[in-house]
């Protein structure tokens, strides 16, 4: 259990009297929707889609399937407007179900559908790639940009290849 876990459990036993009982139970109830919906190395992930955040109580949780992360997601807003409800100041993040990839950071990806549509009448969507690190300010955001790979299954690729990479997604959609 993480120390934000237990810290969040001592804050609700010790503010029973002052904490609604029917809040505190819902915060446990969503936590624990929330670590059985998870699985040790599921393909899903929910992270926020600006900064690639997983707060809790979805931080390091992955899902074997898409709908399993969407029910985690569920919970985790609902968890969060319960501490909201108690804390106004509580940090707000707009979660969104993406793929986990094993990395040496993060990389979360998020497809959303936009009310637009392409000339040829399928819906357009916008994509957002982020890769964080093991420090608090290594991150990077792509958004409807070219992804390239920078480092091939032994080492770092060369300059032209990722340049042909991000030359390759420049053109004109």
């Amino acid at each position: 259990m993480s120390e934000s876990v237990a810290a969040d459990d001592e804050v609700a036993h010790d503010d029973a009297g002052e904490c609604d009982e029917g809040l505190v139970e819902t915060l446990r109830h969503e936590r624990d929707n929330v670590e059985q919906l998870a699985s040790e190395d599921g393909d899903f992930a929910v992270a926020c889609r600006e900064t690639g955040t997983s707060p809790e109580p979805i931080d390091g949780a992955t899902f074997a399937t898409f709908e399993q992360a969407e029910r985690a997601r569920d919970a985790s807003r609902r968890y969060r407007a319960v501490l909201r409800s108690l804390d106004p100041g509580l940090e707000r993040y707009e979660l969104a179900v993406c793929t986990a990839d094993a990395t040496d950071g993060t990389l979360t990806q998020v497809r959303q559908r936009t009310d637009r549509r392409r000339a040829n009448g399928v819906p357009e969507s916008r994509q957002t790639v982020t890769l964080t690190g093991d420090g608090g300010d290594e991150w990077l955001r792509v958004e409807n940009g070219p992804v390239v790979h920078l480092a091939g299954p032994d080492a770092l690729l060369d300059d032209e290849l990722v340049t042909r990479q991000l030359e390759s997604g420049l053109g004109t959609r």
